[in-house]
């Protein structure tokens, strides 16, 4: 998984010069600072940033600079340094200002300080500072809502993959009370430092969290392939990812065809088998190159073998009496793509009981009832499935499909 890398910029919460103007009538300036800082306040105005980042510098230089008129000038000087893009004098300014506060000073009144200074400190690319007073801006309960993205972003970029996990966890919580859906690019970074973190249980975890909220065809891709890879995994379902595979549009080459139509031969299932290979030879894949005498070969072997299995379906069909037979039966129906039929007999072995593998006729029953439309009781008997951990994942995997399908 690529880390997706959203704009850093966070909207800029400019300081008015209003505020400094209306400050001067409200409290005492001595009149030669005054001239001085509406000088640099007139160039301002008048679009001239670097004379008003010279001026409001000289103002603040002046001897004798009062703490009423420090933050005052302090303010225009942040204006000016932001405006003329000198993001380490913007910085250093608004820091100033927002530590030399009142400690009493509402925090309202440091709340668009701080976006201030969290803008200026990304186009910096001062980090740590970004981390530092994003983290106090979040427990001042500012509102702003690309302040925890913009944190989550940047200790993503210093590699802190823990505080990344941590801080798109409580980004999660308070998404799901606000009833908001978190975004895909914040779930793709935590994703991104689980797999750093080697943490192969949240990885996966949020690779289905994904698929649930923004499921494409490369997250489909990524997850299959890595059930299949897991310790615990029944080698017995390698047909039953290859199915998924080609539901979601991951089937891509001739080897998987190949793959998957022998599985189905070694399944008893040559109308699957036939099924596969027509399909890559419909797209080209197979049928081609060195290897087409191959391709024809594989290709009548299955054809000899589904006229066999035809030729011994009645005989199958009057003989499966118990469980284990008709859930058979049911596997060459469902083969056969017939859905009521397959439907049909999955539910007389569900009812005469005694199954070897019942988490896996389930899964099978499930995959049925959503082929022939009964999505709501697909997903019930998904939810059945029990007794073996692979089974279980896989009907997990249709059920994401389903809810989105």
């Amino acid at each position: 998984m690529q880390l997706y890398r959203p704009s850093l910029l966070l909207s800029i919460a400019l300081l008015c010069f209003g505020f400094a103007a209306q400050a001067q009538t409200q409290v005492a300036i001595r009149p030669e600072v005054a001239k001085s800082l509406q000088a640099a306040q007139d160039a301002l105005k008048a679009g001239q940033v670097d004379n008003a980042l010279s001026l409001s510098q000289q103002v603040l230089a002046m001897p004798g600079i009062t703490p009423v008129e420090k933050p005052i000038i302090q303010r225009t000087l942040a204006v000016a340094a932001l405006q003329a893009k000198n993001f380490p004098v913007a910085v250093s300014t608004l820091e100033n200002l927002i530590q030399e506060m009142p400690a009493d000073a509402p925090a309202a009144q440091k709340r668009p300080l701080i976006e201030s200074l969290l803008n200026a400190s990304q186009q910096a690319q001062d980090h740590q500072r970004v981390v530092d007073w994003a983290r106090i801006y979040l427990k001042l309960e500012g509102s702003n809502p690309s302040v925890r993205p913009v944190l989550i972003q940047t200790l993503s970029v210093m590699k802190r993959h823990d505080e990344v996990v941590q801080e798109v966890k409580d980004k999660m919580r308070s998404d799901e009370a606000a009833k908001l859906k978190t975004p895909e690019s914040e779930l793709r970074l935590m994703a991104v430092s689980q797999r750093q973190l080697k943490d192969d249980a949240g990885y996966n975890a949020t690779l289905k969290l994904l698929l649930q909220n923004y499921p494409s065809k490369a997250y489909w891709a990524e997850m299959i392939p890595r059930l299949a890879r897991q310790a615990n995994f029944n080698a017995r379902f390698d047909l039953d990812l290859y199915r998924l595979l080609e539901l979601t549009g991951n089937l891509e080459d001739s080897i998987e065809f190949i793959d998957m139509a022998n599985l189905a031969l070694k399944a008893g299932l040559p109308a699957e088998a036939a099924r596969t290979v027509e399909q890559a030879y419909s797209v080209g894949l197979m049928g081609k190159g060195s290897d087409a005498a191959n391709h024809q070969k594989l290709r009548q072997q299955i054809q000899q073998r589904l006229n066999e299995d035809d030729k011994a379906l009645p005989a199958l069909e009057k003989s499966a009496k118990d469980g284990n037979a008709l859930a058979s039966l049911a596997d060459v129906y469902a083969a056969k793509q017939k859905w009521d039929l397959a439907q049909a007999q999955y539910n007389k072995a569900l009812s005469v009981g005694g199954l070897r593998r019942e988490a896996e006729t389930r899964l099978h029953a499930g995959i049925v009832l959503f082929k022939a439309g009964q999505k709501d009781a697909a997903l019930k008997m998904w939810d059945s499935v029990q007794g073996d951990a692979t089974a279980v994942d896989i009907a997990q995997l249709w059920k994401i499909w389903a809810a989105s399908n």
